[in-house]
């Protein structure tokens, strides 16, 4: 259930033609280990925040209720490019309900304080920035 919810996040963050190929499961190295100096986004994430079937008496099931809360972390070489990668990403996540077999999931939102400033990395120079938005997912059994 949770790597069927994480391929459709990522699928949908793809359709976006300037993303597409950009995505990546970590922080991208060169040869020596350093960071590699270009645009690209990073999901993480997707495990279940909440597992509940809002019933006292149910007991939780690989199946049950459950919240799935993603990360996007947009990198670039400026803060104004990091901006844009997340307003692309939150263009195509904000709202859409993922299709995924056997589940009934509710249109993505992004929780309050789910967007942090825009950061920069002065460990490496010059300087990468970065920016952290998270998103979340509520998944129900199929009825």
């Amino acid at each position: 259930m949770i790597r069927e919810h994480f391929a459709a996040v990522k699928a949908r963050i793809e359709t976006d033609t300037t993303l597409a190929g950009k995505g990546y499961d970590s922080a991208r190295l060169d040869g020596t280990g350093g960071l590699v100096r270009e645009t690209y986004w990073i999901l993480y994430g997707g495990g279940l925040d909440e597992l509940d079937d809002n019933r006292f008496t149910a007991t939780q099931r690989a199946n049950s209720r459950g919240d799935l809360t993603y990360t996007v972390r947009a990198v670039s070489t400026t803060a104004d490019v990091a901006r844009s990668v997340t307003a692309k990403v939150a263009a195509k996540l904000l709202g859409f309900v993922p299709v995924v077999a056997g589940r009934k999931c509710d249109p993505i939102r992004m929780p309050p304080g789910g967007m942090d400033d825009v950061e920069d990395d002065n460990s490496v120079k010059p300087p990468m920035f970065y920016q952290d938005t998270e998103y979340v997912l509520r998944s129900s059994p199929a009825a």
